[in-house]
């Protein structure tokens, strides 16, 4: 089964939950600032040491993720702006978590794990990029949809990681970190293979801010 498949059904399962949520009289916009909101609660609870409940709230988090996409769908409000601000708001949720667990592993424990922070800095990092390499190609006209760890993989790793424990967790963020800068590596070879090496003269593009044809420009 594909990933669209999957989709398909995960749509069908939250189907009742979305016509809840219309009658309700909730716009796609207000699910995505819940879910947000749950996600930066997320993050408090494990920043105060309770993983599995961090954990729970989270997916609770994510699940608002599906839920603005099928009303957004139901109302006939789908537009990019919609899906502009739900992706941001999911990188914000995602940070917030990745805050609550530096925190915990500095001084949540008897003794700091400062390894565990350093594979959180990692995955950040790796996430980031891995998102940027996308936009990135995009703004240049090519698409980029290659990835050995995307977000919904690495979401599912780090809520199983929280619910089995710490030390669990510890070992779940050195392979997040590790998979999510070689999913930001193949996607730059991916990309740098599409585009050609020299652009032609009307295809250039131009001087960024700041650059020295612009000298005056915002860096």
């Amino acid at each position: 089964m594909d990933k669209n498949e999957w989709k398909l059904k995960a749509r069908g399962a939250v189907r009742p939950i979305v016509l809840m949520l219309d009658q309700a009289g909730f716009s796609p916009l207000a699910v995505s600032i819940l879910g947000l909101a749950i996600s930066i609660v997320s993050g408090f609870v494990v920043a105060g040491g309770h993983l599995f409940w961090g954990a729970l709230v989270f997916m609770l988090g994510s699940a608002c993720d599906m839920l603005d996409g099928g009303l957004a769908r139901l109302q006939g409000t789908a537009s990019r702006r919609g899906a502009f601000l739900d992706s941001t708001f999911d990188r914000f949720g995602e940070g917030a978590l990745f805050c609550g667990l530096a925190w915990f592993y500095t001084t949540g424990l008897v003794e700091a794990k400062p390894w565990a922070v350093v594979f959180i800095v990692g995955t950040v990092v790796g996430s980031l990029t891995t998102s940027y390499v996308r936009a990135r190609a995009e703004g240049l006209g090519e698409t980029c949809f290659v990835g050995f760890l995307q977000r919904p993989e690495r979401i599912a790793l780090l809520v199983l990681g929280m619910v089995l424990g710490w030390r669990v967790l510890q070992v779940v963020l050195a392979f997040l970190a590790v998979a999510t800068l070689a999913t930001t590596l193949q996607r730059m070879v991916h990309v740098v293979r599409k585009l050609p090496v020299t652009d032609p003269p009307d295809l250039k593009p131009a001087s960024p801010p700041g650059t020295l044809e612009n000298p005056g420009g915002e860096t």
